[in-house]
């Protein structure tokens, strides 16, 4: 037995100590969630640039009048720099009432104590006052310049005001918009993939329709059982000191005749001989559990494949009559079964030793009929309720148990779900606002193409084109990255999904779907404008 020193500020994060009383909190829980926060906030603010500057050609012939009246560059900085101002705080009003309203529920979702009152800790208020004017410099500097430039004879003679040079950095954050976003696709299906691993694979046991609950007194015990195997909505019954992913149980063990001279760790099951019919382990070797004295326990045991490999033998059938010592005491391999997950994915399944116990037995597990499942338990409830009428009945099923596992997971699931969704949203914005700007400049060309008989579709191919490519090239930047992301993150388990290119082809189909519906609609609005309106204005 080692006992080591934890600080108490790692408790609630330590994830060393995950086990079917304690769920620590992942750090990395938080920082992904900052870091999509992060991200999404650089995507409004690249989004922001994207649509001033292709809104700016509106607002030419308003920066050459004022410039012929002698307003001089920096006054016009100071005149879009304080627009843009303007807008964000009226940003941070909405965005910290919100916060205030919502802050309360996302403390449940991500199981901390937090409530409104902590937006006004100094040290919160510094980060939103930080934040703040990052974003004002980050989104208004350079549209504030690139109008401002505009020279006044130029911008009198025509809509653009003769800048155009600009276009071309407005496709690298078109570019950047969409690598975020498709970086976002790319974890939210392998969170989902790696959720799906942990909540249908296979556990190397049957988890469904078992509900567990404590035994009552010792000497009504037996009558616990036969009353609840006379329940037509029981299909199975076993007692013992707890279903498989309980893990209550650990002990040393060692075996110097195998090799194994320094105690190892394994956990240890007391069941009876119900329990590996009941949960469907799969022997490999040897035979069941059988009802035998209870105090001579050491020729009744059953270990999984992992305990038997440390012991050098790889062939179970080799394992029987066996022996090596647990807690002091001499035992003999009786039969072998087919590893099983005894924790959650996030650890390696260790060795496990089954021993018929009954001293030890203080759990009941019942396979239930799903199709009286509330009567079932109706009827156990008031057959405990009569047994140990002091006692509240209380039953955990043992799937929504396993599920407890990865509820950090789960909420990581969510939160890349909902921000995937923020995120693509306002790239489509950003990818309108470029479409819209490249639409002004060609005003003229989409008047002649349609004159000389040019169909919609070509001119929707016309754009469509180019903005295909510039997705197809955020993809190459993108999919690297959330490769590199994504597998880390998957490393933190024992057990966990291959990345495989399927989770790309998806991702690629996503955004050009998602791209696709919002170039075709600005492009189809440009090319239904009357041609002679298109050519008259130009």
């Amino acid at each position: 037995m080692r006992l080591p020193l934890q600080p108490i500020r790692d408790i609630h994060f330590d994830q060393r100590y995950i086990n079917n009383v304690i769920t620590p909190t992942s750090k990395d829980t938080y920082y992904a969630l900052f870091g999509v926060a992060l991200l999404i906030i650089i995507t409004a603010c690249i989004n922001f640039i994207n649509l001033a500057t292709a809104q700016a050609i509106k607002r030419a012939k308003e920066v050459g009048v004022r410039k012929v009246l002698g307003a001089n560059r920096s006054q016009l900085v100071k005149q879009f720099m304080g627009e843009t101002t303007v807008l964000i705080l009226i940003a941070l009003v909405l965005g910290v009432g919100l916060a205030a309203i919502f802050l309360s529920g996302a403390g449940e979702w991500i199981n901390i104590r937090i409530g409104a009152d902590q937006l006004t800790q100094p040290v919160v208020m510094l980060w939103i006052a930080g934040l703040t004017v990052s974003v004002i410099l980050i989104a208004g500097l350079y549209p504030s310049f690139v109008q401002s430039a505009y020279q006044p004879v130029e911008s009198l003679r025509s809509q653009t005001g003769g800048l155009t040079r600009g276009f071309t950095l407005r496709k690298v954050l078109v570019v950047s918009q969409f690598a975020i976003s498709q970086m976002l696709i790319v974890g939210t299906l392998i969170v989902a993939a790696q959720m799906d691993y942990f909540q249908n694979q296979d556990l190397g046991f049957n988890k469904d329709a078992v509900i567990s609950m404590g035994l009552p007194d010792s000497a009504k015990v037996e009558t616990f059982r036969q009353q609840l195997a006379a329940n037509p909505g029981v299909k199975a019954v076993s007692f013992s000191s707890g279903a498989p992913s309980y893990a209550n149980n650990a002990a040393g063990w060692v075996a110097p005749e195998y090799g194994v001279t320094k105690d190892d760790v394994t956990n240890v099951i007391f069941a009876d001989e119900n329990y590996i019919d009941m949960f469907g382990l799969k022997m490999l070797a040897g035979q069941k559990l059988i009802k035998t004295d209870p105090k001579n326990p050491a020729f009744n045991l059953v270990v999984n494949e992992t305990l038997i490999h440390k012991m050098h033998i790889m062939d179970p059938a080799k394992a029987i009559g066996a022996r090596f010592t647990i807690n002091g005491q001499k035992v003999t391999i009786m039969g072998v079964v087919h590893d099983f997950q005894e924790e959650s994915k996030h650890k390696a399944r260790r060795s496990v030793v089954i021993m018929y116990a009954p001293r030890n037995f203080y759990m009941a597990s019942v396979r239930i009929q799903p199709a009286a499942m509330g009567t079932t338990i109706a009827g156990i409830d008031k057959l405990y309720s009569t047994l140990q009428p002091n006692d509240l009945f209380d039953y955990e099923f043992l799937d929504e148990h396993i599920a407890k596992f990865y509820v950090q997971e789960q909420k990581v699931y969510t939160a890349f779900k909902f921000f995937s969704g923020i995120a693509i949203f306002i790239g489509c914005l950003g990818l309108y606002g470029l479409i819209m700007f490249a639409a002004a400049q060609r005003t003229r060309e989409i008047g002649i193409r349609k004159v000389l008989g040019a169909p919609i579709a070509s001119i929707v191919g016309l754009f469509s084109k180019e903005f295909v490519l510039l997705i197809s090239i955020a993809f190459v930047i993108a999919a690297p990255l959330g490769y590199y992301m994504m597998n880390n993150w998957l490393n933190n388990y024992a057990y966990h999904i291959t990345i495989g290119p399927w989770t790309f082809v998806l991702a690629i189909i996503a955004s050009m779907i998602i791209a696709g519906i919002t170039i075709a609609y600005q492009a189809i609005k440009a090319a239904l404008v009357n041609p002679i309106k298109s050519l008259r204005s130009e």
